[in-house]
């Protein structure tokens, strides 16, 4: 068994510490990652972020976008988030388990919490934590995140499409009446320790530390995180409407623009804060 906590606050880092360990780090049972993030918003690996984020005030107020190797939704990150994520081989992996392994720490600092919906956590019938999955070569990835101080006001403003009309394949977001658990970051990671050795309990935990991390892969998943190419060019197929009229992008590409032919063949990042500048 293996227990990781990063010590960065960078998102782009802690996604990629995520992939470094479902991808290298095999053959040492469950591992149990704890991190932090400044403010930001992370969509699914199946979204897109024009109906999903409010990029052009994001852009306006420092708030970095970024894409996980899992499905599920957009959720909204701060020093107020705790996320956890757990990895096991997938013949051993149970979806049940992982949220049992929630319960039992909330369990002992008074939070009694239930699963509603497909993947979310609630109490009193408010949500406080999402979960999203990955599984690949033989692993599988369950992670989630905790509302425990996260600021619901920014929250609330980040998330939502910049433009009225948009056709696409891509997931959507199922959007929830969201709550913090208001308990204090240190006392909920302890807690998550022991829950995970006691859920996952096949012998004594060990620290990974993050200077065991192989230097040249984490800078390549790292150069992957911050790269438009993944955060926007992953996007599916999807066609806007914009006055109507109809822009078709294609790995973030404009590749069709009717009415706008000033926009044909450049990136869709660009071409969005043009047109919402417009609006304004």
């Amino acid at each position: 068994m293996l227990i990781v906590q990063s010590s960065s606050t960078d998102v782009y880092r802690n996604l990629a510490i995520e992939e470094y360990l479902m991808e290298h780090v095999v053959d040492r049972g469950p591992t149990l990652f704890l991190w932090r993030s400044d403010c930001a918003v992370v969509m699914g690996k199946n979204q897109n972020p024009w109906r999903e984020c409010q990029l052009g005030l994001m852009r306006d107020e420092g708030v970095p976008l970024a894409r996980r190797i899992s499905g599920g939704g957009t959720v909204y990150h701060d020093a107020g988030n705790l996320n956890y994520c757990v990895i096991v081989d997938r013949t051993q992996y149970r979806e049940e388990q992982a949220y049992e392994m929630v319960f039992q720490a909330l369990e002992t600092l008074g939070i009694h919490a239930e699963r509603t919906g497909k993947s979310n956590l609630s109490v009193g019938g408010l949500k406080f934590s999402g979960n999203a999955f990955c599984f690949r070569k033989g692993r599988a990835l369950h992670h989630g995140t905790l509302l425990l101080h996260t600021d619901l006001e920014r929250l609330n403003r980040y998330l939502g499409s910049m433009f009225e009309s948009i056709d696409t394949h891509a997931i959507r977001s199922v959007p929830a009446s969201v709550t913090n658990l208001n308990l204090a970051g240190g006392a909920v990671a302890t807690a998550l320790r022991k829950s995970f050795q006691s859920t996952y309990g096949c012998g004594r935990a060990v620290p990974l530390l993050e200077t065991e991390l192989d230097p040249a892969r984490m800078a390549e998943l790292s150069e992957k995180q911050n790269s438009d190419d993944w955060k926007y060019a992953a996007t599916p197929r999807f066609a806007v409407e914009y006055q109507g009229r109809s822009l078709e992008v294609v790995k973030g590409v404009v590749v069709s623009a009717e009415g706008f032919t000033q926009f044909l063949n450049t990136p869709f990042s660009i071409t969005a804060f043009s047109l919402a500048s417009n609006v304004d």
